[in-house]
């Protein structure tokens, strides 16, 4: 769902203030990977946004990362390679509003699932589908235009900041996690509890891009901006 505002100076600077997206799912806990999953369906649907604005948990980074400077989390290494700013609120009130209506939304969702007795994924990924859709047709009283179709609105008259939608294959690489790890003697790599056979390297040490429960790539060297690319892919590997 997304929320604007008439605020002179907000249209000038930045007309979208919130955002539900649509593929939002319902995870069992809070991890880089599940916001690496959600955050790849956005970029493909929507394109990539010039910076993404978190509040400060240890995942996403507890600083905002800025131009040149070390990441400080996989989550800013990641945007930092996708060329995505990454803005974090200094304390909970800086987002005012934005963490308010998404309290609302919460709270909202917490009291439907009680009531309907949901205690599974699958029901709940109904419920909460079905909310957002609710929500993204529901008319504001202030503009007249529901969420879907300020969305519309802005992107027809160009208002939007987003980019083209990048590669998928950089996605894979990006949104991630990464690791590094010291070849054995016999030519394999130790990774997940086991040893992977990989092609031949004059290296000691490789790169994992891993994707968890799904696949991993073994690659020569992990990716160094502003390359942006695959090194040599060793082994890929499916989970």
């Amino acid at each position: 769902m997304s929320l604007f505002t008439s605020d002179p100076w907000l249209v000038l600077k930045c007309p979208l203030l919130a955002g539900f997206e649509c593929p939002l799912t319902f995870v069992p806990t809070d991890t880089t990977w599940h916001h690496f999953e959600h955050f790849r369906r956005a970029f493909l649907r929507h394109g990539r946004p010039v910076a993404l604005y978190t509040d400060g948990l240890a995942l996403f980074g507890y600083q905002s990362s800025t131009d040149g400077g070390d990441p400080r989390s996989e989550f800013q290494r990641a945007l930092t390679a996708l060329g995505i700013s990454h803005l974090v609120a200094p304390s909970p009130q800086a987002k005012g509003k934005i963490e308010r209506r998404f309290g609302t939304f919460q709270n909202r969702l917490l009291a439907l699932l009680a009531f309907e007795r949901i205690a599974d994924y699958g029901p709940a990924q109904g419920l909460l589908d079905h909310e957002l859709e609710q929500q993204n047709r529901t008319v504001c009283r202030t503009t007249h235009l529901s969420p879907d179709d300020a969305w519309d609105k802005a992107i027809d008259e160009r208002r939007d900041a987003m980019r083209p939608r990048p590669d998928p294959s950089l996605l894979d690489l990006h949104l991630a996690l990464h690791f590094s790890r010291r070849l054995n003697a016999d030519h394999q790599v130790d990774f997940l509890g086991r040893s992977w056979p990989i092609g031949a390297t004059q290296r000691h040490t490789v790169a994992i891009i891993h994707h968890p429960g799904r696949q991993f790539w073994v690659v020569t060297t992990p990716p160094k901006p502003p390359e942006n690319r695959w090194s040599d892919v060793l082994g890929k590997f499916s989970l």
